[in-house]
C-alpha cells in the first residue's frame, strides 16, 4: 500500500507540474525537465520528513529505517542527476531546500529509541 501511494503522489506532482509549466507529459520530458527533477528531489525529502516525525512519535523504527533509505536515494539523485545540470536555478534551489529540510530531520525526528528486544540483541553481538 505504501508503494502505490509513493507512486500515485508522484504521479499527481508529475501531472501537476506538466500543467503549471507545460513540460510534456512523457517520461523522456519529465526526465530532463530541471524543474521536475528538483520538485521531485524536494518532494521526497517532505515524504520523508512526514514519515519520519511520525515514525519518531509512534515509535516505529522500521518507517522510520524506510525513510532514511528514501533520503539516501534523495541524495544520490542530487549527485548523479541535478549536478548533471550545472548552473541552473533549479539545481540551486533542489540542494538547498533538500540541505534545509534535512536539517528540519535531524532536529524534530532523531532515530526512535529501540525496544528492550532489540536493545538486548544489540548487546549480544
Amino acid at each position: 500500500m505504501i508503494g502505490v501511494t509513493f507512486f500515485w503522489l508522484n504521479a499527481v506532482l508529475l501531472h501537476s507540474l506538466h500543467h503549471w509549466t507545460g513540460v510534456p507529459y512523457h517520461v523522456a520530458a519529465l526526465a530532463a525537465d530541471t524543474v521536475v527533477q528538483a520538485a521531485l528531489s524536494i518532494f521526497w525529502t517532505v515524504m520523508a520528513l512526514g514519515a519520519m516525525l511520525w515514525a519518531n512519535r509512534s515509535l516505529q523504527r522500521a518507517v522510520w529505517f524506510g525513510a532514511a533509505a528514501l533520503m539516501a536515494v534523495v541524495i544520490a539523485k542530487l549527485f548523479l542527476v541535478d549536478l548533471a545540470r550545472i548552473g541552473t536555478v533549479a539545481r540551486i534551489v533542489s540542494f538547498l531546500g533538500v540541505g534545509g529540510l534535512m536539517l528540519v530531520i535531524g532536529y524534530f525526528s532523531p532515530l526512535p529509541p529501540g525496544t528492550a528486544r532489540e536493545e538486548a540483541g544489540a548487546e549480544h553481538h
